[in-house]
C-alpha cells in the first residue's frame, strides 16, 4: 500500500511540474512574440508593408500565448483532481502548440510568402 501512495504523489507532482514548465514556455514565447512585434522598423523609422500587416495578428497571438501561461499556472495550483489536471494539461498543451505554430510559422508564411509583402530584405 505505501508504494501506491508514492505513485500517486509522483503522478500529482509530475502533472504540477509539467504545468509549471508549460507556463514558463508559454510566457517565454509570449515575451518573444511581443519583442518581435515591438522591434519592427528600420533605424530611420521606415516600417515595411509586412511589418504593418503582421503587427496586429502577432500582438493578438502574443496575448493569447500569455493567457496560456496563466492557464497552465491555474492548472498547476488549483485544487483539482489528478485526472482533471492531466486532461486539462493535455488539452491546453495541444491548443498552445497550435497557437505557437500559427504565431511562429503561419503568420510569417501567410503575410511574407503567400501575400508577398515586402519585408525589407531587398537589394
Amino acid at each position: 500500500m505505501p508504494m501506491r501512495g508514492l505513485a500517486i504523489i509522483a503522478c500529482v507532482a509530475g502533472a504540477i511540474i509539467a504545468c509549471v514548465v508549460g507556463a514558463i514556455a508559454a510566457l517565454g514565447l509570449a515575451f518573444s512574440t511581443f519583442t518581435e512585434a515591438s522591434m519592427y522598423g528600420f533605424p530611420d523609422g521606415h516600417v515595411t508593408d509586412y511589418e504593418k500587416a503582421v503587427d496586429a495578428p502577432l500582438t493578438i497571438l502574443a496575448w493569447v500565448e500569455a493567457g496560456f501561461g496563466f492557464l497552465f499556472l491555474a492548472l498547476a495550483f488549483t485544487p483539482i483532481g489528478t485526472r482533471a489536471r492531466a486532461v486539462g494539461l493535455l488539452v491546453a498543451l495541444i491548443a498552445f502548440v497550435l497557437v505557437a505554430m500559427v504565431a511562429q510559422v503561419g503568420v510569417p508564411w501567410y503575410f511574407g510568402t503567400h501575400l508577398g509583402l515586402d519585408n525589407g530584405i531587398g537589394g
